[in-house]
């Protein structure tokens, strides 16, 4: 089936979504823009509080909004979502994966177990929402759309973030197999993998705070990333309308800003058919001012 066959419709208007990790950042905006565009949304996280405070701002708001605390590591709490939004409306039209969690360090200094927390979210919460949504899809017969959030950081290679970095490269290649088996059996489900740039959230503040790098360099480099994407980041609104197009327009691979997103796979690209070694980083550091 043709990616036109799967395009979901333009509007958002009356549609059923959901978007995992929607307690801040992109995940928030997104469900407040699709709020917005007149979606009924179930906007989840772990955090009961942080998503019920999003949830009321968006029912304030005059949007349908629910909250859902949800834990996408594990299999147990993803599954009992879906199988509630199944039997109580028939259909979910719209699934994000959006749940994800930063953190630095070079990676033999990495903890186990937050490696671990890393794998379980960014990785296995897009593999609980397909597993347990995409049947259910299917059975209805109905058109719908699983979008996966990667980062621009899914197709490029970069020093003291190599547990995220990895993840996210799971993530697209994952979306990618997704989006072909889904043709294989003609099913009317969109696939699309976002790839954000610099967006002004806390992740990297948030990443530090929870678990702190004791490497030095790498803390620079974190404190420079969150200024950076500060001054240069698009806020999560524009990020979320940038998504949310590119999405309605059936697109597979959807930027935050696409000239950004487009040179990070065409850098990747080279890379790769030139069987190069990858990138020295110390000249992009020290163009971060960074002393190396």
């Amino acid at each position: 089936m043709s990616d036109e066959g799967m395009q979901m419709t333009a509007s958002y208007a009356d549609r059923l979504a959901v978007v995992m990790g929607a307690g801040s950042g992109i995940g928030a905006a997104l469900a407040e823009r699709l709020a917005a565009e007149g979606a009924t949304v179930v906007a989840t996280d772990i955090d009961a509080a942080r998503i019920g405070d999003v949830v009321e701002r968006m029912v304030a708001d005059g949007g349908r909004a629910f909250a859902r605390t949800v834990d996408v590591a594990d299999a147990a709490s993803v599954d009992a979502l879906a199988e509630e939004l199944f039997a109580e409306h028939d259909h979910v039209d719209l699934l994000i994966n959006n749940a994800g969690l930063q953190t630095a360090g070079p990676v033999w200094e990495a903890d186990p177990a937050r490696w671990e927390q890393m794998m379980r979210v960014n990785i296995d919460g897009v593999f609980h929402g397909i597993r347990f949504f995409v049947p259910r899809m299917l059975a209805t017969g109905r058109p719908a759309t699983v979008v996966n959030l990667s980062s621009v950081g899914g197709a490029a290679i970069v020093p003291f973030q190599s547990s995220y970095v990895a993840s996210k490269h799971a993530v697209l290649a994952l979306t990618e197999c997704l989006h072909q088996e889904l043709q294989l059996v003609g099913a009317p489900i969109q696939v699309s993998v976002v790839l954000p740039s610099y967006v002004r959230t806390r992740i990297f503040v948030d990443a530090q705070r929870v678990a702190p790098t004791g490497n030095d360099l790498a803390a620079a480099y974190f404190d420079r990333m969150e200024q950076i994407g500060q001054e240069q980041g698009k806020s999560p609104a524009e990020a979320a309308a940038a998504i949310l197009a590119g999405v309605a327009g059936g697109d597979f691979w959807v930027f935050t800003d696409d000239a950004a997103g487009q040179r990070v796979l065409t850098l990747r690209a080279e890379q790769l058919a030139g069987l190069r070694r990858p990138p020295d980083a110390r000249p992009r550091l020290r163009e971060m001012g960074l002393d190396v």
